[in-house]
């Protein structure tokens, strides 16, 4: 009788894949499995572990190495694929259609850290402070201060995780900077940030913090989450950016990417 070869042998391409050995998903950490599974694939598509034109690991693959349905594989494809990050081919599995590009951001980060290390006194008001299914809701404006003056320069909105951050909602964040609560009092660094940049319209709110400014037809904002070093959601944030505010974008052309 012939003997059926070890599983290895037989399907190489299950084995676990080593460029994703460094994630780790939680089913307890109040983020859904897909969102956490998006990030890590996304995460090291950008870093380069997949280049372009290469199939990242099938469904079967992922769902062997991190112990999940597939159809959490499936909403966590999806999310790649209308990102733009992938394509799904037919014949060859889901393929990496992006050509990685390294972007250095300056103004994003602690607001006020980078106030004080430029010599400059940080402002906060705080606009909404509320629960909200499960999650501190915490809308802020901030700003720098001349004197008697204050140059509110951004409008932000963080969302924090009650269970991963419990007894944050009694904190005064008009006198305490998030950052650093969070790493002093949860232990938590944020390390790095995902974010979209977009134009939002003029509304009360930010017509309120910034004064009024007709000419303007919209501000730009940067919203996504924030990461520790382990890839784990620390917050989901949102900043509007007031006309005022200059921002300063570097790009590194690796030599596979450089333009022609």
């Amino acid at each position: 009788m012939t003997q059926p070869s070890p599983p290895d042998a037989a399907n190489p391409g299950d084995r676990p894949d080593d460029r994703l050995s460094r994630f780790r998903l939680d089913a307890y950490s109040g983020e859904q499995l897909y969102r956490q599974l998006y990030r890590a694939l996304r995460a090291a598509i950008l870093s380069g572990d997949f280049s372009e034109g290469e199939a990242i690991p099938s469904e079967n693959q992922m769902r062997d190495q991190f112990g999940i349905a597939r159809t959490t594989v499936r909403n966590a494809m999806a999310l790649l694929v209308s990102e733009g990050l992938v394509q799904q081919v037919r014949g060859r599995g889901t393929i990496v259609s992006h050509r990685p590009i390294s972007h250095n951001i300056w103004n994003f980060g602690s607001f006020t850290e980078l106030a004080r290390r430029q010599g400059q006194r940080p402002v906060t008001k705080v606009l909404e402070h509320r629960i909200e299914n499960g999650e501190l809701l915490l809308v802020r404006a901030r700003g720098l201060a001349n004197g008697e003056t204050i140059a509110w320069l951004n409008v932000d909105t963080s969302q924090l995780d009650l269970a991963l951050y419990p007894g944050i909602e009694t904190y005064d964040f008009a006198a305490q900077s998030l950052y650093e609560v969070l790493r002093r009092d949860y232990h938590r660094h944020p390390l790095r940030s995902e974010l979209l940049l977009t134009v939002v319209p003029p509304s009360e709110r930010l017509r309120e913090a910034f004064g009024p400014a007709t000419d303007v037809p919209g501000y730009l904002c940067a919203s996504g989450d924030v990461l520790d070093a382990d890839d784990q959601l620390v917050e989901r944030t949102s900043i509007v950016y007031s006309p005022a505010v200059q921002m300063k974008f570097a790009t590194r052309w690796g030599r596979d990417t450089a333009p022609a």
